[in-house]
Formats: C-alpha cells, sequence, structure tokens
C-alpha cells in the first residue's frame, strides 16, 4: 500500500494541490481568453503584460485558500460554494487592474478585467459544477438511480431532496404539494406539480417511491393523502419533520416505512393521561403474559407512569430476558423491575408472588389466541385460558390484590371457534368474581379485536407473502375485522381499569371493520407492487390474491359487544357493557369439571361444557377428537386464517 492511499490527511493535502494547480491553470486561461475576446484575436501578443497572468492566479488561489474553498468536499459542492469563487475572482480582477493602473502597461485592455469577471466565474465554478455532476450520476449512475417522488415541497420536503441529490440511490423528479401557489414553480431544478396528477407522474417519470415529507397536520389529512397513495404501486416512505432531525427530537431513522395502521380510516383513539396515571402511579403491578405482544406493550405502557414496582410473569424464558433488558433501559424512575418465570396454572406460586411483591393491581394478558392452533389444540387452549383465568382470579381474590383486569376478544361475542368460545368462558369466570366478591375487590374485562404486527397476526403474514412474490392468501372476499394499534389496545387495559367498578366488559369504539381484501390490496401497493394476476411488464411486479375459504369456525364479520346493553364512559372511545353471566355455584362447578377435563384429556367432557355455557356456540364436526385434529393439522395450511393472534 502506498503511503497516499495509508494516509487519509496526505491524501487530503493531495486533494487540495490537486484543486489548485487546476485554478493556476483555469485563472490564468480566463485572462487570456478576455484579453482575446476584448481585441477580437486569439493570436494576439500579449508578452507586454505577461506579469498578469501568474499575478491573478496567485491573488484567485490565496483568496480561494483563505475562504475554505479548498476544504469543500466537490462532490457536494452547492450554490454556497459559489460566494467564494465570486469573492476570490473579484479580488483577482481587482489587482490585476491596479497592476495594469501602476506599471503603465498601456496594451493592456481596461475592460479586460470585467470580462474577465464573467469567463473567470463560470470557469471556475463551472469545473467545480461538472465533477460535481459526475458524483451525481450524471454520467455514469443517474439510469441506475431509483426515481422518486417528494410529497410536500415544505422545508423537510427541499431539505430532503438535496440530501436525495447529493447521494446515489435515488433520484428526485418531481415535487407533489397541496398547495395552490406552489403548483408549476421549481425548486433545486424540481418541478412542484399537483397531487391530483399522481397516477400520470407515477407513469411519466417511472416513479417507484414517494417519500412524505408532510409538515405537522391533523390525522384525518393525513389519513386522506395516504389513502390516495395506497392506490398507486409504489413504495410509500416517510421522513420526520425537519426540525426533529436538526434538534435531534426524532430518534428514529430518516426514512421510514409506513405503518399500515395508518391506513385504518379511522383517528388513533388518544389517551386519557389522568386515567393512567391514576391506575398506575405509585402502586406495585403485576402484568401476566408479560412476554406476549399485548403484556409487553401494557408493561412499557405502566413503566411510563412511574409505579412503584412492576413484577413481569411469563413462561417465556426468552421473551421476558428480551423484555428486562429493554424496560432496564427506559427505567429512568426508582421503579422496581421484578422478573419472574411462572404458569397462571401454578396457583400456589402465583398467590405467593402477589403477596410477597404487595401487587395490587393484575393485569392478565397471558392467554393462547391464535385461533386455527387452539383449533386443534382444544384441551390446551381451554386450560390456559379457562382453567388459567381461574387460578389467577382465586389467587386475586385470596390476596392482597384489589383489581384484575383481564385482556379479551371480540370472538368471545357470540364465538364459532374454540378459542372465542375459551375467551368467554374466561370473561365469565371474571363476571363471576365480580358478582360474588364483597371486599372491595374489582374485577373487568377489556374486549377489543385484531391487534396489527401482533405475533401470529395477519399483517405479518402479508409481508412475508408479498416479500416471496405472492399469492396472498385471503379466506373470502367479504372477510372484514376490526383493527387497533398495540399501543391503543395497552392503553385500553389500563384506562379501563382505571373507570371500572366491578363486572364491566369495556370495549373500543374502532369505527368500522376493514375488509382483509382491501387490507391486502394496500399492503401490496405498499410495497410498490400490483395486487393482480398478472404481471406488467412496465409496471411493478403483480402480486396475485387467493380466496382459501373460511376455515372451520372463523366468520366473516366480528362483533364487540352481545346485545345493545350498552353505554358510554368518562372516555368518549370507551364504550362499556355489561352481559348477562352464570351464577357462582355453577361457575365452580363449571371450572373444576374443565380442570379434571383437561387433566384427563376429557374431550367429550370439554366439549359439552363448551356448549352447554357458551350461548349459542357449537363445536365445528369432531373438532374434539385428537386424532382429527392431527390429521387435519398436517393436510391444511393453518397460516392462510385471517384470525390470528392479538
Amino acid at each position: 500500500m502506498s503511503e497516499l492511499d495509508s494516509n487519509p490527511q496526505l491524501s487530503d493535502r493531495a486533494k487540495r494541490y490537486l484543486l489548485m494547480l487546476a485554478d493556476a491553470i483555469v485563472l490564468p486561461l480566463a485572462l487570456w481568453v478576455s484579453v482575446a475576446l476584448r481585441y477580437g484575436d486569439v493570436y494576439k501578443d500579449m508578452t507586454a503584460f505577461w506579469w498578469h497572468f501568474p499575478v491573478v492566479a496567485i491573488v484567485g488561489i490565496v483568496v480561494f485558500r483563505k475562504l475554505d474553498l479548498y476544504r469543500a468536499v466537490v462532490r457536494y459542492i452547492g450554490p454556497s460554494s459559489m460566494l467564494p469563487v465570486i469573492q476570490g475572482v473579484t479580488a483577482a480582477a481587482v489587482v490585476v487592474s491596479l497592476t495594469s493602473y501602476l506599471t503603465g502597461t498601456v496594451t493592456f485592455p481596461r475592460s479586460a478585467p470585467i470580462i474577465f469577471w464573467f469567463i473567470a466565474i463560470l470557469m471556475v465554478g463551472g469545473w467545480r459544477i461538472l465533477v460535481r455532476a459526475y458524483f451525481y450520476g450524471f454520467f455514469n449512475n443517474y439510469l441506475t438511480r431509483e426515481s422518486v417522488a417528494i410529497y410536500g415541497a415544505s422545508d423537510s420536503g427541499v431539505q430532503l431532496a438535496i440530501a436525495l441529490l447529493n447521494g446515489d440511490e435515488y433520484n428526485p423528479v418531481a415535487f407533489i404539494d397541496d398547495n395552490r401557489n406552489l403548483r408549476r414553480s421549481t425548486i433545486h431544478g424540481i418541478r412542484v406539480y399537483d397531487a391530483n396528477n399522481l397516477e400520470r407522474l407515477v407513469e411519466q417519470f417511472g416513479i417507484r417511491r414517494i417519500l412524505l415529507a408532510l409538515p405537522p397536520m391533523e390525522d384525518e389529512r393525513r389519513r386522506v393523502i395516504l389513502n390516495r397513495l395506497s392506490s398507486l404501486p409504489v413504495h410509500i416512505n416517510t421522513v420526520p419533520d425537519i426540525r426533529h432531525l436538526v434538534t435531534g427530537d426524532d430518534g428514529s431513522p430518516a426514512i421510514e416505512e409506513i405503518e399500515i395502521g395508518d391506513l385504518l380510516g379511522r383517528e388513533a383513539v388518544p389517551p386519557d393521561e389522568e386515567l393512567l396515571v391514576d391506575a398506575i402511579q405509585g402502586k406495585n403491578i403485576l402484568v401476566t403474559g408479560a412476554a406476549g405482544t399485548i403484556g409487553s406493550e401494557i408493561a412499557r405502557k405502566i413503566l411510563a407512569r412511574r409505579p412503584a414496582r412492576l413484577v413481569l410473569y411469563d413462561n417465556s424464558e426468552y421473551g421476558l430476558y428480551r423484555l428486562e433488558q429493554e424496560l432496564a433501559e427506559k427505567n429512568g424512575t426508582n421503579t422496581e423491575i421484578i422478573v419472574l418465570l411462572g404458569s397462571i396454572l401454578n396457583p400456589g406460586h402465583l398467590l405467593n408472588v402477589i403477596n410477597d411483591f404487595d401487587v395490587e393491581v393484575v393485569y392478565h394478558a397471558a392467554a393462547y389466541k391464535h385461533v386455527p392452533l387452539v383449533e386443534q389444540n382444544i384441551i390446551e387452549g381451554i386450560r390456559n385460558n379457562v382453567v388459567g383465568t381461574w387460578q389467577v382470579a382465586r389467587a386475586v381474590d385470596e390476596s392482597r390484590a384489589t383489581e384484575l383486569v383481564m385482556v379479551s376478544s371480540d370472538k368471545a361475542v357470540r364465538p364459532t371457534n374454540v378459542m372465542g368460545a375459551s375467551k368467554r368462558l374466561a370473561e365469565l369466570v371474571i363476571q363471576g368474581f365480580a358478582e360474588a366478591s364483597g371486599d372491595g375487590k374489582r374485577y373487568c374485562m377489556v374486549r377489543f379485536g385484531n391487534v396489527l404486527r401482533s405475533s401470529g397476526s395477519v399483517v405479518p403474514l402479508f409481508e412475508q407473502q408479498i416479500r416471496n412474490g405472492g399469492p396472498v392468501t385471503v379466506t373470502h372476499p367479504e372477510t372484514s375485522r376490526y383493527f387497533m394499534t398495540c399501543e391503543e389496545a395497552s392503553e385500553l387495559v389500563i384506562q379501563a381499569g382505571a373507570m371500572a367498578s366491578g363486572g364491566e366488559i369495556f370495549v373500543l369504539d374502532m369505527g368500522e371493520p376493514v375488509l382483509i381484501r382491501g387490507l391486502a390490496e394496500k399492503m401490496i401497493h405498499l410495497h410498490g407492487k400490483v395486487a393482480g394476476p398478472t404481471k406488467d411488464a412496465e409496471q411493478s411486479e403483480a402480486v396475485d390474491i387467493t380466496y382459501v375459504g373460511l376455515r372451520p369456525g372463523e366468520k366473516l364479520t366480528e362483533e364487540l359487544v352481545i346485545g345493545e346493553n350498552i353505554t358510554g364512559t368518562r372516555h368518549p372511545k370507551i364504550m362499556q357493557a355489561r352481559e348477562a353471566g352464570i351464577g357462582w355455584e355453577a361457575l365452580c362447578q363449571l371450572c373444576e369439571t374443565l380442570e379434571v377435563a383437561c387433566q384427563q384429556a376429557d374431550y367429550e367432557t370439554v366439549k359439552q361444557q363448551l356448549e352447554a355455557y357458551v350461548t349459542g356456540y357449537q363445536m365445528q364436526g369432531e373438532a374434539y377428537d385428537p386424532g382429527f385434529s392431527i390429521a387435519r393439522s398436517r393436510s391444511e395450511n393453518i397460516t392462510t386464517s385471517d384470525d390470528r393472534l392479538h
């Protein structure tokens, strides 16, 4: 390796000397051209004032060096770098004019310095711009850069365009903005277009990606823009506001993927911070199923409201380890974090945990929620979801804890599958304890729909299928589901606990259900592909959507409440319902029977209890036969369902 290669500092110095040498040639050449133009003779004898040429070179280089022009990286040079060029050329023109006057060189034309000023700026700045253009890719990679449009011609959009122009990956070809005053204007050589011409622009410029550089705006306006873009076969990315990037307030990457939650068609439900603080601050909290999607998010929200102690309880060793590492970094208060391995089916251990750590509030999120898997593992599904909830409720009843909040599911409403039936039975357990408790303890439930990006949910599955080129599998063209973000779900659980008096079922106003087919189409488009069975050579690769049919126990649509017995709460987007339960004696008999039946793998008894206590539920065919379940699981692909983990 040469000394130049091994010494970056020497390399930089060599580059500066090379720039000086180039200017030492360009400046005298510019003066010669100026004199030749003045006389109209390129063969004009200029030996009478030959010393003017080294003078103009020396003065120009000295001034350029003083103004740090040679420290500017040529490939990133911009309009601001032209100022030292103008200043240096001006100084050189003035000095050469004074030199001519003081030496009395009558053959040197007095107008030559003025002509020199224009030509030198053009030549000195021009060769730098040519080098910059080369690195931009006009000569070597222009055709290989991805054409992108920037939605938003505000400060963030302009700064993003400058960054992209200085890079070698994206080529910004158009600004898109709804501001009528900006239409047809040009910013850094990029024209601003009306958003109504999106389809034409995508086709005309071959745009494969649209970058959102939007100023702060209402969520509804943002959703309108995103829904308009979601019909186009282009990638959609977003960038933080430029002020956040400058101040460092935003720790996220400069370019981020659009979350599918932005396309739900409804506003995210804002939390009531007073409710959250009242439920958490200064208390000892236990979360069961803490390593799961909902449980871990509940833990994060709890920690942010400064509890005295947070106990994380789960049987997943690795999941708890990861959560403990994450929360330890975020724990900026004096909150004591306790991480415990344990099963909700071990009542003695659970009771000791609650008492030993003086737990006041229990958030019960431990459950099996994957519909097809529970349908094929009925015994474990019932044992964990129903018997486990019974054990948690008993531990709370026998301990110092005063409150239990259980996470339920919309599939508990008129269930058609084992998972939904098990959650309805779990709700009956909580209702029974709420009615039987007479010592000030509170028991309540929170019921919500599908949680985006939870483990096993439809969104990660669709993304994987899209990355693999399809097809995207949907059960039925008319299948629809309620969706919410994990953040909304966890905040709903905590706020419900603060509002509970005992026995309520809290539900979130989730707007209209989302068509799974429409969700799949939007996700395909957001990945820059076309939803369809064919491939168009002029557009992105197409991804087909195939319909595999409803599986046993699946419904076209879901509901959130049974009947019309629903009222409002202090939170405008959270409602509560009271639904019929069963007597305490019947509940105890049910749970004891199920516990024994699960221990003995007595499918017939489990089937009878489910059908007897869950109104309207009828187990599908021979689903309780383990041989049938195993055979079916081998013959069918269980990942095509729209009913997946919450």
